[in-house]
């Protein structure tokens, strides 16, 4: 006789007056009233009753995780889903940089800024490189994204013609074909959006430093303010480009948030294009401290963007259902390449050498390096003591890959995302359900 158990990974949160049962694993979640949270507690409490008494109600908890197997082991699931997703997942990020040139000089940035832009032999080269990647069958579908410096410096010389090479070529082979950019958008005009649309660019992330006032400080075109261009930039890709996902990251420190003008940036944004747009806070990596308290001024702004009918908002924007994995690097299929050729895996990490994990050869294949790759791929990031005994493992999937390498293992506690967020952990899972009900166009 088969006997159950509660999953490890039910998390019940106070919502709305009433009580959201979620699964980390499988990413069910309903919400129930005071009195049927009372009714349905005390069954999950015996669970050989509830079988026996409501049959159709236990089967359906257990169709949605709430309920397993008393032999099923959920780590073991969730190690093998990651390396499922690791090396079989055949959606292919590759991420070029036209150039690390920029039209802004932001104090923060990690990058160095030199002079120059991808020649014609490197382009050669990543034209290659595709070519055997779809050819040999390796990748089912390809994700070019764009990344820098300001990679729409080069826009026409760079992107266009190796995007439209890669569009014909995904499309004679039958291989999904999708275009993104990390972006300043400081240099977009209507010429340009016409263009996205051919090339079927239609993710966007696009960064902010604050109000106007705070963000003309710190980024600016040689003293020019840019952030009344950026926004009317943003409504032009929201007016048009169909199905546009535009990621508008805001940057903050101890000021950013708490000076007057912070809510313009979410009522310069057109009404009607603002369900299009995930606003995702990001702490100034500098500003950070060793343990940050719930920031008031931040949740304050997240509850403000979704009173103004923004896709979601979070701070991190960590936690995730079902991928198994930290970020692209976690995942083989994930390759940037530098506008010099130069092969890399991270982009939060700059362009020095000792980041380099390849070669990429003329005939565009790679030639990569094992003592620095087996590093990364060798165990899930989450395998160790500190994040198997979470039991938000499923939907944070450990630290950062690159953080991994970087941290001592006695100082794992130092770069978990949960210890460090300043959004209590109840609101991050119920952004994720609210988030699912919009993706099914359900109400919240």
């Amino acid at each position: 006789m088969t006997k159950y158990k509660t999953s490890n990974y039910n998390y019940l949160i106070d919502y709305n007056n009433k009580k959201l049962l979620f699964n980390g694993i499988t990413g069910a979640g309903f919400c129930m009233s005071l009195d049927e949270y009372e009714l349905l507690f005390p069954l999950l409490s015996d669970l050989s009753q509830f079988k026996e008494n409501y049959p159709e109600d236990f089967l359906r908890l257990k169709e949605l995780g709430y309920i397993v197997d008393e032999d099923f082991d959920e780590i073991t699931y969730l190690k093998y889903k990651n390396r499922e997703a690791v090396f079989l997942n055949k959606d292919y990020r590759l991420v070029i940089n036209p150039t690390l040139e920029c039209t802004f000089n932001c104090w923060y940035c990690y990058e160095k800024h030199p002079i120059g832009f991808m020649n014609a032999d490197t382009i050669e080269r990543v034209k290659n490189h595709l070519m055997l990647k779809i050819k040999n069958k390796e990748i089912t579908s390809l994700n070019l994204s764009w990344f820098g410096g300001e990679p729409l410096m080069y826009y026409y010389e760079v992107i266009l013609p190796l995007a439209k090479f890669a569009q014909k070529v995904c499309l004679e082979n039958d291989v999904r074909y999708y275009s993104s950019i990390t972006t300043n958008a400081y240099l977009i005009d209507e010429q340009m959006i016409d263009s996205f649309n051919d090339i079927n660019m239609k993710g966007f992330q696009i960064t902010l430093d604050g109000g106007r006032d705070r963000h003309n400080k710190i980024r600016n075109h040689n003293g020019q303010p840019s952030y009344d261009i950026i926004l009317k930039n943003i409504n032009l890709l929201c007016e048009k480009i169909d199905k546009i996902d535009i990621i508008m990251r805001i940057n903050y420190d101890e000021k950013t948030l708490k000076l007057k003008g912070i809510d313009e940036i979410l009522t310069d944004v057109k009404q009607e294009n603002r369900d299009k747009i995930h606003i995702n806070l990001q702490r100034v990596w500098q500003t950070f401290s060793k343990k940050h308290t719930i920031n008031a001024d931040l949740l304050k702004f997240i509850e403000k963007a979704k009173e103004l009918g923004y896709k979601y908002a979070s701070n991190n924007g960590g936690l995730t259902v079902g991928e198994y994995h930290t970020c692209y690097v976690s995942r083989i299929n994930h390759l940037e390449i530098n506008y010099d050729g130069k092969i890399y895996k991270c982009t939060a990490r700059g362009y020095d050498d000792e980041y380099i994990v390849g070669e990429m050869l003329n005939n565009g294949a790679i030639k990569w390096n094992n003592k620095k790759i087996c590093k990364v791929y060798a165990t899930p990031a989450f395998d160790n003591e500190m994040c198997l005994k979470c039991i938000y493992l499923p939907i944070c999937s450990g630290p950062c890959p690159q953080k991994m390498i970087e941290t001592a293992y006695e100082n794992l506690q130092s770069i978990c995302l949960l210890r460090n967020t300043e959004q209590p952990i109840k609101d991050m899972i119920v952004n994720l359900y609210e988030s699912s009900l919009k993706e099914k166009n359900l109400s919240i």
